[in-house]
């Protein structure tokens, strides 16, 4: 692997624990929130972010070091699935709360990309030719 800093993960099996402790920590966060309703601060339970930054923060190593693991074979199919959980998060969060896009467009540039605008039809484009040749 051409990894530029010290191999963290040698072993797959290794970046899997790590890599499900993640998912599991996060499907287990709990947070205190003020109820306006019981007029107290109260724990609750809830799905914490999945993303990918969080990802590797978890894991010690960066987005670039993900990549260059995910080009290994060995680690492969492991970084795929986990890079999917969290593009899953997101288009869900993106469909509750149309705030997701940016991320995804980000994180995951070959499947959300905004599609080019054709502002011009045939006709207009025609029309502004002709005006500007004059």
């Amino acid at each position: 692997m051409g990894l530029a800093t010290p191999v963290k993960y040698s072993k797959v099996e290794d970046m899997e624990r790590r890599i499900e402790s993640y998912f599991c920590e996060r499907a287990n966060y709990k947070t205190e929130v003020f109820s306006a309703k019981k007029g107290e601060i109260v724990e609750i339970s809830e799905q914490a972010p999945l993303h990918l930054t969080g990802l590797c923060d978890y894991l010690g190593i960066s987005q670039a070091d993900l990549d260059e693991y995910q080009k290994d074979n060995k680690f492969a199919e492991l970084i795929r699935r986990a890079k999917k959980k969290c593009e899953a998060y997101l288009v869900d969060q993106c469909v509750r709360l149309h705030k997701a896009d940016f991320i995804l467009k980000n994180n995951f540039p070959a499947n959300w990309q905004d599609a080019p605008e054709n502002l011009l039809n045939d006709e207009l484009k025609k029309i502004l030719v002709e005006f500007v040749t004059k």
